[in-house]
């Protein structure tokens, strides 16, 4: 299943043009930047990438989930391991009409030689996709500024020892500036536990919310709260694609993220009084999402089931993602990172909107409030105890929650074969 990818792969010899003939630069030569040195890296035979990744496989690999953190501003990338920063390297992202999105991410598809289908056939080696409309990372060219058509280049070697380090669903930002994960700790996620505490907790009352849950677990008194039914569990959220655009490497594909115009035509879905349990074998992925009021659980790509939740306030949530790494001892207690996304620019583009406005003489408007801090957005869900109970059961090293004031349709890129996709740009 390999769609067709929206950006340039690595370089040529030194002695053949830079991808294609008819111009020293390809089309990734940015008008807005002035002339400087371009660092041409030679093409590496498949036998040397052989020998790469087996040096790559001998020094070492990360511990714990994986966050990536990529900065667009300072051209770099960050590998985050459960002991901090485990390897950095600089990048090339996409230039001026073709910048890389920001937002949240995962790896949705590894392909050691793809080529792209668009643009005569450019060597990808090393791709990890993250969109089904274009965006990757792989190895590449790095002319010391943001030069593809939107895709995220690396190193040649940095490649093939990311591509050891990876596994399916690999959690990747990326950011204006820079970001990294920190140690977090709150009630709401202490209260998702390993399988094995959730089957010796004791049953909480189906009346109390998880805010009393919380309580409870501080004060040992359980105050009562108004939650949504916890047996309302929706169906699968079905959201379809073309599925020979992600077949094969034939359908054309541009830069701008494709909306999934099925999944938007689609009648809302009604909410069941069952949903299926969570199976084994992967992590899952929870997204809870301020606009729909609702929260979303997948696993292995595939939509497990969504139940509405109460979210107190009207403070904007931001958008906060949290990763857990459970222990192999399942009565130790996981342990969570966090790390909070900047506001979109269409913040930005709201504000010089509203000064237009009060230029002309429009009505002043007050700006926006700041989002949530992730302490202060976890504090205002309201989960049933039973569906808590459920994720706990489901939860393993690299799940993950997010938290975001989007609709789980707004960016268009989720959708069949993706994690959840938040797009702020």
């Amino acid at each position: 299943m390999s769609g067709a990818l929206s950006c340039i792969g690595v370089s040529a010899q030194a002695a053949t043009p830079l991808y294609w003939p008819g111009s020293e630069f390809g089309y990734d030569r940015p008008a807005f930047y002035e002339p400087r040195p371009v660092m041409r890296q030679p093409r590496m035979p498949k036998q040397e990438a052989a020998k790469a990744e087996q040096a790559a496989r001998k020094a070492g690999k990360p511990t714990g989930p994986l966050v990536i953190a990529i900065s667009l501003e300072r051209q770099t990338m960050k590998v985050y391991d459960a002991n901090g920063v485990f390897a950095e390297t600089p990048i090339s992202s996409g230039m001026k009409g073709h910048s890389t999105p920001t937002g949240v991410f995962s790896v949705i598809q590894k392909n050691k030689w793809h080529r792209s289908n668009i643009y005569s056939g450019a060597p990808m080696p090393y791709m990890q996709r993250l969109t089904w409309s274009g965006i990757a990372m792989h190895a590449g060219a790095l002319p010391g500024y943001p030069a593809s058509h939107g895709c995220v280049r690396m190193p040649m070697g940095f490649a093939v020892q990311m591509w050891n380090w990876t596994r399916m669903g690999a959690r990747v930002v990326i950011t204006p500036g820079e970001i990294s994960p920190a140690s977090f700790t709150h009630p709401l996620l202490v209260s998702i536990k390993p399988p094995m505490l959730v089957a010796a907790a004791q049953p909480v009352p189906p009346q109390n919310s998880v805010a009393g849950a919380r309580t409870a677990d501080a004060s040992g008194a359980i105050p009562s709260a108004t939650v949504s039914d916890a047996s309302a569990i929706a169906s699968p959220v079905v959201e379809t694609k073309d599925a020979a655009a992600v077949a094969t490497d034939t359908a054309p594909v541009s830069d701008k993220p494709v909306a999934d115009k099925a999944a938007a035509d689609k009648p809302a879905q009604t909410e069941t009084a069952a949903a299926p349990a969570a199976k084994r074998g992967g992590p899952i992925a929870i997204y809870v999402s301020g606009k729909d009021g609702k929260l979303y659980v997948r696993q292995n790509f595939a939509p497990l089931f969504d139940v509405s939740v109460t979210i107190s306030g009207d403070q904007p949530l931001g958008t906060h993602v949290f990763t857990a790494r459970a222990d192999k001892d399942v009565t130790k207690p996981v342990q969570w990172t966090a790390l909070t996304l900047p506001a979109g620019s269409r913040g930005a583009e709201e504000t010089t909107l509203s000064r237009r406005r009060q230029t002309a003489g429009a009505i002043s408007t007050q700006p926006a409030p700041p989002p949530a801090s992730p302490s202060d957005a976890l504090d205002r869900l309201i989960i049933p105890a039973e569906v808590l109970a459920r994720l706990g059961d489901a939860l393993t090293t690299g799940s993950s929650l997010i938290v975001s004031d989007q609709g789980i349709s707004a960016s268009g890129e989720t959708g069949d074969g993706t994690d959840f996709i938040v797009r702020l740009r």
